[in-house]
């Protein structure tokens, strides 16, 4: 990138994390090793909840546990391909067990293919559905019955996008896998508040990680990403997990099968005369 710094890479948030607004709380997030979910996971560990932290890469889920326990508070770190049913209920029931409990659930996995509706090849389809939707479906199923079972209510906040609610161009697989996660979450908003669980949508339109940090060094890509974007910049991951700290706390319990965009004001823009 040119020696002129973005507008999200000059932005510097400034955030004070609640101290003990998750205290006494057990939360599983997936995908938690890194970017977003290492962001939400690191949050919770600051306002007092304990972590498990599920992820593919171990080793990598294993560092961030490490920066979990430096702040206090009890941290796990398992192994899992979110997409095999068999695993995931092994993981969660291991989670259960070593956290003692499952309070909050952050469905934050996922993968993204690039790729027009027409030329989207089948496997990659089917891997975009297994990983995010089916993956989100798995854990929501056997955490929420773990959530039942204990009779302590709890959390869910499944990580969708901007592409939840607008089609995007050349991301149809991901669009329609993120579309499914928002009625997922209704439905279990639905059928959970019963007991106490709330099931909300968290929709990003994007932060700068490690899946595309090398794409956005370009500054004509940053630059027209930005320029589409009316806050003119990306969220920072801190942010992302603020919204996600605030629905996973006590301060939520009324808000259940809703969708919270955190996009700079992207979805709305479209509805701008310019």
């Amino acid at each position: 990138m040119s020696g002129t710094k973005s507008n999200t890479e000059s932005y510097k948030p400034h955030i004070t994390p609640t101290c003990e607004r998750l205290a006494g709380k057990s939360a599983l997030v997936t995908g938690g090793a890194r970017g977003i979910g290492k962001a939400i996971a690191l949050r919770f560990a600051q306002e007092g909840a304990g972590v498990c932290i599920v992820d593919k890469d171990l080793p990598e889920a294993e560092h961030t546990a490490h920066e979990v326990e430096k702040l206090g508070v009890r941290a796990v770190a398992l192994k899992a391909d979110v997409s095999d049913r068999a695993v995931v209920e092994r993981v969660v029931q291991q989670a259960a067990e070593s956290m003692g409990s499952i309070d909050v659930l952050v469905n934050n996995a996922g993968m993204i293919v690039f790729g027009s509706l027409m030329d989207c090849r089948v496997e990659d389809w089917n891997a975009m559905i297994a990983v995010d939707l089916s993956g989100a479906f798995h854990f929501t199923q056997f955490v929420g019955r773990s959530m039942i079972e204990n009779g302590r209510g709890g959390r869910m906040i499944h990580i969708g996008s901007t592409a939840s609610v607008l089609p995007t161009a050349q991301q149809s697989a991901y669009c329609v896998a993120k579309a499914g996660l928002l009625m997922m979450s209704r439905c279990a908003a639905l059928e959970l508040i019963g007991h106490n669980i709330t099931s909300n949508l968290l929709c990003p339109q994007g932060a700068v990680t490690d899946i595309n940090r090398e794409l956005l060094r370009n500054s004509a890509i940053m630059g027209a990403l930005e320029a589409n974007i009316p806050a003119k910049r990306l969220a920072t991951v801190e942010e992302i997990a603020s919204a996600a700290a605030f629905l996973a706390s006590d301060e939520a319990a009324y808000i259940t099968g809703t969708e919270l965009l955190h996009d700079g004001g992207a979805v709305i823009s479209g509805l701008w005369w310019r």
